[in-house]
C-alpha cells in the first residue's frame, strides 16, 4: 500500500476521530469512488483475533470473513485480482476498513486458540492456496 496514501488516511482519521465528509471524500479519491463499499465493510464488522502469541485481523465480507494483514494483504478475491494480478490499485476495501476501524477503536476483539482459528477459516485458507496455485 502506498505509504503516502496510508499516512494521509491515518492523519484524517486521527484528526477527526470519526467518519465524516472529509474522510469519505478522501476514500473516494483513492479508491475509485467507492467510499460506500468501505462503509458497508465497516458496518459488517472488523475483528481483531488474539491467537496465542499472534494477532490476525478479519473483515466480514458479503459471504465470508477475509483475513487481513494490515496495510499488506487481504484474502479477498478483489485483492488478489486487482492488487496482486492486475495492479490496478494498492489495496481493497477490507484493508481500508481495517485501518479506519483500528484507529477509531471500532472493532470486535476475540481470543481463540490456533486450532479454533484454523477451523473457523479453513475455507478461507483453502481459497487463498488455490488462488496462489492458479
Amino acid at each position: 500500500m502506498s505509504k503516502d496514501l496510508v499516512l494521509k488516511l491515518i492523519s484524517i482519521v486521527k484528526d477527526k476521530s470519526q467518519i465524516d465528509d472529509e474522510l469519505l471524500n478522501y476514500i473516494n479519491s483513492i479508491f475509485s469512488k467507492n467510499a460506500d463499499r468501505v462503509l458497508e465493510t465497516i458496518k459488517r464488522g472488523i475483528t481483531k483475533y488474539h491467537i496465542e502469541d499472534r494477532i490476525i485481523w478479519t473483515a466480514m465480507g458479503e459471504n465470508s470473513e477475509h483475513i487481513i494483514y494490515p496495510k499488506l494483504y487481504c484474502s479477498c478475491q478483489d485483492f488478489y485480482l486487482n492488487v496482486v494480478i492486475e495492479r490496478k490499485r494498492d489495496f481493497c476495501k477490507h484493508i481500508l476498513a481495517q485501518i479506519i476501524c483500528e484507529l477509531l477503536n471500532n472493532y470486535e476483539e476475540k481470543r481463540i486458540s490456533y486450532d479454533e482459528f484454523r477451523i473457523l477459516f479453513k475455507d478461507e485458507f483453502d481459497n487463498t492456496i488455490n488462488n496462489l496455485k492458479s
